[in-house]
């Protein structure tokens, strides 16, 4: 990793942080401070514990994704690599984790193969928010055109990954030309191509049912802070209220979601009847325990050297000696 890769992921975190901090003053300092002294230790460590299972889940289907498209990267590097990308978290859409491909490269991982990786992971777990914040969206009758919006989205991305025909269409439009569009239509193709290998229907289902677990395990993480802050609300309300607002965020496209996630959980806990220094105050807490929870474990990872030498790769005209994240 490069001290201007490092200087980058410095700079993109302080500002988001810089952003996201400047919510706390919105209310009042004073207000927002007295509700957060409701929040034991342990019920926050408790919060951090079920973001790590959530990463937990997710790095193991990323893991068995890559070993369906031919890698042998071993499980710890591979871990290492993984959380290193959540670094880059705060990037729009979250596309800055596919720096991971570079990682992985020396370890015989072709980019095409972590790229397919990236994109069977991204459909799943929007699928998995979307039905999650199904759970209550009849309390919150404004929510239904974004998930309709949201479901239309996805239905087209599986109509693109699952009908090949309509993608050989579209790369059609330009497979006549020369020069680095070809090239770029050649590659996107073959990560089609790899992301199916990743989404057949056993490992659709089975991929689609660990999203459901480890966003479930955030959005319960939600339910509890709720209840610890004083303002509890049913265990559904709280799941679609943490699920649509990560939607949300999802659907703005802004960096990990910032501004449009916390105004939407804001706005749907004063639906809900929760006083504002509260709301403020749980949604600051839940996004320190999950969205700056996994920026702070990835920004670790980048400065864990190691020199073990990796003994199998699939790619033999690539270097075997991993890289330094």
């Amino acid at each position: 990793m490069t001290a201007r890769w490092l200087r980058g992921v410095v700079i993109t975190t302080a500002v988001a942080a810089a952003a996201y901090l400047s919510t706390v003053l919105w209310v009042g300092r004073l207000e927002v401070i007295a509700a957060l002294r409701l929040v034991s230790a342990e019920t926050f460590l408790g919060l951090l514990a079920l973001s790590t299972m959530n990463y937990g889940l997710r790095f193991l289907r990323w893991h068995a994704y890559l070993r369906a498209l031919g890698s042998a990267i071993p499980l710890g590097h591979n871990l290492r690599i993984y959380i290193a990308g959540f670094a880059l978290t705060t990037t729009p859409g979250k596309v800055g984790e596919i720096t991971r491909s570079l990682w992985l490269r020396p370890y015989g991982v072709r980019p095409a193969s972590s790229l397919a990786a990236f994109l069977a992971e991204r459909l799943q777990d929007f699928l998995a928010i979307l039905l999650l914040s199904s759970v209550g969206a009849s309390l919150f009758g404004g929510t239904k055109w974004l998930m309709l919006m949201s479901l239309g989205l996805v239905l087209l991305a599986v109509m693109v990954l699952y009908v090949p025909s309509i993608a050989e269409w579209a790369f059609g439009l330009v497979g006549g030309r020369r020069g680095r569009l070809t090239a770029l239509v050649g590659r996107l193709s073959e990560t089609l191509i790899l992301t199916r290998v990743c989404l057949t229907p056993g490992r659709f289902i089975l991929g689609l049912l660990i999203g459901l677990c480890a966003w479930s395990a955030e959005a319960v993480g939600f339910y509890l802070l709720l209840q610890a802050l004083g303002n509890p609300l049913h265990l559904s309300a709280a799941i679609s209220i943490y699920s649509f607002s990560m939607l949300a965020g999802a659907v703005s496209f802004m960096p990990g979601g910032l501004g449009g996630s916390e105004a939407t959980m804001i706005l749907l806990l004063r639906v809900s009847q929760v006083p504002l220094p509260i709301a403020v105050s749980a949604t600051l807490l839940i996004r320190l325990a999950t969205l700056w929870f996994a920026v702070f474990l990835g920004v670790i990872a980048l400065v864990i050297r190691t020199n073990i030498p990796v003994t199998k790769a699939t790619n033999p005209t690539v270097s075997t000696q991993p890289d330094s994240v």
